[in-house]
């Protein structure tokens, strides 16, 4: 728990709002939001750290959080859906345990917020992070990243639209803007994630079960060892890297 405490941060986003918070008297209101959002990200390092994963932060924002770990690409991907869920698991526990000492209705309406907002399928929440995933399984790495960009811009463009024109809820408006450009931000990276991904196949010796021939480099898969047309992977990213260190 020590090392877990060392690794959290508050964005300054989240001391500004506290200043509001304060200010306008619902700080008992703001404690269980903070609380429900602690442990949620909490329930993700606990069991990233229990899977042998290095903790890089826990940072926390007003309305949400962010655990990230120092993972490989290729990474088991149930591990990582188990690490994702444990976050809401976490959370739904600690709202009952909440809603048992505490009997202000509020507490369940911030907590559905909260754990139903986190599960849309969007890049960068909990929901779009485990979409991803589960498309790995089946497609292969940048195909199942495009889908699940595709699908992110979708629900964000609906739920904006939505908003504008039937919610009104301006903090809900800012956080749908933050999270677009947040989406964008990982397409803007995709380049790297993948050259990160294909250079630990060539680094390292996964001994995948699954065998499947394909026809370009940018068509592998997780958990799955290639064949580009009769040359196996690691001959064929051994020239890829020779031939762009050259």
């Amino acid at each position: 728990m020590k090392t877990i405490y060392q690794k959290i941060k508050f964005d300054n986003t989240f001391y500004l709002f506290l200043i509001l918070i304060i200010l306008a008297g619902m700080f008992k209101e703001f404690t269980f939001i903070f609380v429900l959002i602690f442990f949620h990200e909490l329930g993700h390092a606990i069991t990233g750290i229990l899977l042998k994963w290095q903790l890089v932060s826990i940072t926390i924002y007003p309305y949400g959080g962010l655990t990230k770990f120092y993972s490989f690409e290729n990474s088991s991907i149930n591990k990582e859906i188990l690490i994702l869920l444990m976050g809401p698991v976490t959370q739904i526990i600690t709202y009952l345990i909440l809603n048992y000492f505490f009997k202000y209705p509020y507490i369940k309406i911030y907590h559905l917020t909260i754990l139903l907002f986190n599960l849309l399928p969007i890049l960068t929440l909990d929901g779009g992070r485990l979409l991803n995933l589960l498309f790995n399984k089946f497609l292969s790495y940048l195909n199942s990243f495009y889908l699940s960009l595709e699908i992110s811009f979708f629900t964000l463009f609906f739920l904006i639209i939505y908003i504008i024109f039937n919610y009104y809820n301006f903090n809900l408006l800012l956080m749908c803007i933050f999270l677009f450009f947040k989406v964008i931000k990982s397409l803007k990276n995709i380049k790297y994630s993948y050259a990160k991904f294909l250079l630990e196949r060539y680094l390292y010796d996964y001994h995948f079960k699954k065998r499947k021939v394909i026809k370009s480099i940018y068509q592998f898969y997780k958990e799955c060892y290639h064949y580009i047309g009769l040359v196996d992977e690691k001959e064929y990213l051994k020239h890829y890297f020779t031939k762009n260190k050259n």
